[in-house]
């Protein structure tokens, strides 16, 4: 379970709290008793490279977008959408 503390005493001990994040720990940050915010540490092993879908979706677990899904319709595109 994450260990919870105010917004205040996260601002004046932060680099006290990244401490322990790196070691594992999970610390949520409340701001007027609800709580707002997450510190948790990066997984940084085997992280997989940059722009490689895993299960169809990203990193942040968004389904794929092409890469070219904003680039310029066609003329004959635009016809067919009424344009």
């Amino acid at each position: 379970m994450a260990s919870s503390v105010a917004l205040n005493e996260a601002q004046a001990h932060l680099g006290d709290l990244l401490d322990r994040v790196e070691r594992g720990e999970e610390i949520v940050i409340e701001r007027e008793g609800h709580p707002g915010m997450k510190l948790v540490p990066v997984a940084t092993q085997n992280p997989p490279s940059a722009g490689r879908r895993i299960g169809g979706q990203n990193l942040l677990g968004i389904t794929y977008i092409a890469p070219d899904f904003d680039a310029p319709m066609t003329d004959e595109e635009l016809k067919e959408w009424g344009y």
